[in-house]
């Protein structure tokens, strides 16, 4: 991106003024900004001025819309250097394997760090799922890569609701054992699971109590989570009378 000046007989076609050029992406653009009509080559003359200032203008028009794409294209599509199974749709924010300080392989989200504050900064920020799960991950990673990148309110709430599937860690598992040269176990993936494992067993115990009747003539039904511990309840009173 630039304005050139082209001064007399610097331009094949004889053109005398202010050309701009910009290129992004499959874009380019380009426009002339005669000044053939001034009386001075110089800021000193008022039309050489003027085209000088829409020749800016138009730099920086140009300017905002190569910065939309970039956004756009951060904020909607995975890095053209992501790996495969690592992108979850948009830079900065992708899925990993790595070895901890106990040399145990962890899964983790990762987000890049902008580095423009300066190259002592680690170069990215994990976030495991040893104590969290896979939503509780998700959301504290989607709002840190918000903060550290300046994400639009709209756009974090549109890739917070859009959450990948533990699955995408058990793919990338595979992967990287199959053409990374590594040997991760399997037990790597059992925090990834561990929130999908409670949703199963939460809902196997609501079919129990509607076998069992459990909640059979009551006015009002309890909540879901009331259901559940009564199912909970009612086995374990089945199991002491055994």
């Amino acid at each position: 991106m630039a304005i050139r000046y082209y001064a007399s007989m610097e331009h094949p076609s004889g053109f005398v003024g202010f050309r701009v050029v910009i290129a992004y992406s499959d874009n380019y653009h380009q426009k002339y900004f005669s000044t053939i009509q001034a009386q001075s080559q110089s800021d000193s003359d008022v039309y050489y001025r003027y085209q000088h200032l829409r020749a800016q203008k138009q730099e920086l028009e140009w300017q905002l819309e190569s910065l939309r794409y970039q956004y756009h294209r951060f904020v909607t599509q995975n890095h053209p250097s992501t790996k495969p199974e690592r992108g979850l749709g948009v830079h900065g924010l992708t899925a990993s394997f790595y070895l901890d300080r106990r040399k145990k392989w962890q899964a983790a989200l990762t987000v890049s760090l902008d580095r423009s504050e300066g190259s002592k900064r680690k170069p990215s920020k994990r976030f495991t799922f040893r104590t969290r799960p896979f939503s509780g991950v998700w959301e504290l990673a989607v709002n840190f890569w918000a903060i550290e990148h300046g994400i639009k309110d709209q756009d974090r709430d549109r890739v917070l609701n859009s959450p990948p599937e533990p699955d995408q860690l058990k793919r990338l598992r595979r992967h990287m054992n199959d053409h990374g040269n590594v040997d991760i176990p399997v037990e790597a993936l059992s925090p990834v699971f561990a929130e999908q494992r409670e949703r199963m067993a939460f809902a196997r115990s609501l079919q129990k109590a509607e076998k069992a009747e459990l909640i059979k003539g009551l006015v009002k039904r309890p909540d879901d989570q009331l259901v559940a511990d009564m199912t909970a309840w009612f086995e374990i009173g089945q199991e002491t009378t055994v």
